[in-house]
């Protein structure tokens, strides 16, 4: 079956975009997922500080006969030969490929290739002559894919898919497979007539010959070895959907591969609004076709992102995975890593623009909640370990440590949405958009985390090292156990005193963008940023009312943190005057203690706040003696949220924060 649906933005509007999001747990948890559980031209397309090597390849010309893979007893074996050119970077007279040999045979080299050795899953090329730095060579090769399972090129039930990242195009066909080294691809295969597949780029032809059919993609914009891809089955069902670029009006298309029983036509009518709406932020869409593919038992879990062809598991229309997945065509497979120590700039960006697209239709508060749930994901799941680790650049983890959830996804997420609140939305969004357009430098091309903040830096007009170094660099993230007071100068002026104390050990410190909120005996507040660049830092703030409510992060935009905040109580010891101390627990649920001192024998009237200053009951009214006293307030009838409660007593009025969860 195949459908052609022609729609656009406002058709995508009236299919629902304002509507709630489906429920289901974000993309980012399937797509990590799926990836611990896998089994372990003439100008360069590498940005400034990508590795390089002696040589740059530039297209691989593919020709693949898989016309016996669809059948029982689907065999893995099959013939192919692949053209490689390259530049040469240094002078050279012979190239080594990656190729596995449990995997792959090679039969012969040509072309500039006149003799071969493979071993240790390395192929060894020998050159017909001295090439210099400058030169585009091309050497072909002969081989065969071998009868086995390899975890990279999949056959069975009718179905035939590659599955790459990190480092499995090395099994299905020889290349440079590191990350840094983009190629354009041709790819010509042929399968039985009853077959659809896709790959990378557009489709240039097919052609029909007998029981036969040869398909023709072409991809002239650069791929890393691990997006290349093929999917392809038997009686695929197809459905094209496009999308109007708005440069030039092109209708792009998108392409849903999908197998009987699952119906993607929610995920394809949403689709050119997500078009829409990531092209306005990063740029616009980059390619001139996309699609997706779901295969069957052998790909179990979440989705890989192949460049304009993303792989999904069986029946994965989920919006949350399709959002991650799709996000990735900017950053990962239009911007690449340089190494794999910076896939972060891969799954960082795909899990915070989950989070974005909430905010499409669910604003600021939607996307803010799907950040503290990845902040949460990350402090229940820490492993200890930075985001950002150097030796990966040389020697590639396990996929379970390359891939961790907690680190790779929901952390490097919050890194970004911190960024955002550092820098405001104007700032971050031009820095983003600035990244992704770059022509010169990033886009279609690789990137390395030192080129990313240098980005950054120069797109906001400040040195974001100071950011970004200490929180990619070192694991975990800090503990505040922070105190604040509040100094009366004159009767018309205060000071209010805060102290900025990390003591999570190692690291000893992360520095941050604070921000503390007060509020005033009038009902007034103020909230007071400032960057915190040292340990135990002590912040003074001169105000001409009375503070008498102070509070860290009110709204948490500081996600990657655990804090406490105390307020000194010397001054209460040494004045002996009146005070309103902090409930506990805080948090509460079902009740809470609220202490409170006096100065001398008063009345006292103990009130309690929603925070729009509505009175929601009378805690206590009395006469009291001097003294701490405390009282306990049942909150189980409380909706859950933030409540103010105020002592009055002769000595002034008191207000703290109380926030109650259930």
């Amino acid at each position: 079956m195949k459908r052609i649906i022609l729609t656009s933005f406002i058709t995508f509007l009236l299919l629902g975009f304002l509507a709630a999001q489906n429920p289901e747990r974000n993309g980012a948890y399937y797509c990590a997922h799926k990836k611990q559980m896998s089994p372990s031209a003439t100008k360069s397309f590498r940005s400034i500080n990508s590795p390089k090597h002696r040589f740059d390849v530039l297209k691989y010309t593919m020709n693949i006969d898989l016309i016996n893979q669809f059948d029982s007893p689907y065999p893995q074996d099959y013939d192919a030969d692949v053209v490689v050119l390259f530049k040469v970077d240094s002078v050279l007279s012979s190239i080594k490929l990656d190729a596995v040999n449990t995997s792959l045979s090679i039969n012969s080299v040509g072309m500039a290739g006149v003799s071969f050795t493979h071993q240790n899953d390395t192929l060894s090329i020998t050159l017909d002559q001295t090439y210099q730095p400058g030169d585009s060579v091309e050497v072909s090769i002969d081989y065969e894919h071998l009868d086995v399972e390899d975890n990279a090129f999949y056959v069975s039930g009718g179905f035939v898919f590659t599955d790459c990242e990190p480092e499995g195009a090395r099994k299905w066909f020889p290349c440079y497979d590191k990350p840094s080294d983009k190629a354009s691809l041709d790819l010509t295969a042929t399968v039985p007539s009853t077959v659809r597949l896709g790959s990378n780029g557009y489709l240039s032809d097919s052609t029909v010959s007998g029981n036969s059919l040869t398909y023709h993609w072409v991809s002239n914009n650069p791929i890393p070895t691990y997006l290349m891809v093929i999917s392809a089955r038997k009686n695929y069902n197809l459905d094209i959907v496009y999308w109007e670029r708005p440069s030039d009006s092109v209708m792009v298309p998108f392409r849903f591969y999908y197998n009987n029983g699952e119906d993607p036509t929610y995920i394809e009518s949403i689709i050119p609004g997500m078009c829409d709406y990531f092209s306005v932020a990063y740029g616009e869409h980059p390619f001139d076709k996309n699609g997706f593919a779901t295969l069957n038992s052998e790909f179990a879990w979440g989705g890989m992102e192949n460049q304009t062809l993303t792989s999904l598991c069986p029946g994965c229309w989920g919006e949350n995975l399709v959002s991650h997945e799709f996000a990735h065509q900017w950053f990962g497979d239009m911007i690449s890593p340089g190494t794999w120590a910076d896939l972060w700039l891969n799954e960082g960006f795909a899990t915070w623009s989950e989070a974005y697209w909430y905010e499409a239709s669910g604003g600021y508060s939607a996307y803010k909640n799907d950040i503290e749930n990845n902040a949460s994901n990350y402090i229940s799941g820490n492993p200890g370990w930075p985001i950002y680790n150097p030796a990966w650049i040389e020697e590639t983890p396990p996929n379970g440590i390359l891939f961790n959830y907690a680190i790779t996804y929901a952390k490097s997420s919050c890194v970004i949405h911190q960024f955002r609140y550092i820098v405001g939305d104007s700032l971050f969004f031009k820095a983003i958009k600035g990244y992704a357009t770059d022509t010169a430098e990033f886009k279609f091309k690789s990137a390395v985390t030192q080129d990313f903040v240098d980005k950054m830096s120069d797109e906001v007009g400040e040195d974001m090292h100071w950011y970004f170094d200490p929180w990619l660099e070192q694991p975990d993230h800090p503990v505040y156990e922070n105190e604040y007071w509040f100094n009366q100068q004159d009767a018309d002026t205060w000071k209010v005193h805060f102290v900025a104390n990390q003591v999570q050990g190692e690291p000893e410190f992360f520095p941050m963008e604070l921000n503390i909120f007060i509020a005033f005996d009038d009902l007034s507040d103020t909230t007071f940023r400032f960057r915190n660049m040292e340990n135990n830092e002590e912040f003074v703030f001169d105000v001409e009312k009375e503070p008498v409510y102070l509070a860290f992060d009110l709204n948490n935009e500081i996600v990657l943190k655990q804090a406490s905040l105390t307020v000194s109580t010397d001054e209460f010891t040494e004045t002996e005057k009146s005070a309103l101390f902090s409930n506990t627990p805080n948090p509460a649920q079902n009740q809470t203690t609220i202490r409170y001192h006096l100065s001398q024998n008063a009345w006292a009237t103990l009130v309690l706040y929603d925070l729009s200053g509505r009175k929601i009951k009378t805690v206590f009214e009395g006469q009291n003696d001097k003294g701490t006293h405390q009282i306990q307030l049942e909150t189980a009838a409380l909706d859950a949220g933030v409540y103010l409660y105020s002592l009055k007593t002769t000595d002034g009025t008191f207000v703290k924060k109380m926030v109650v969860q259930h």
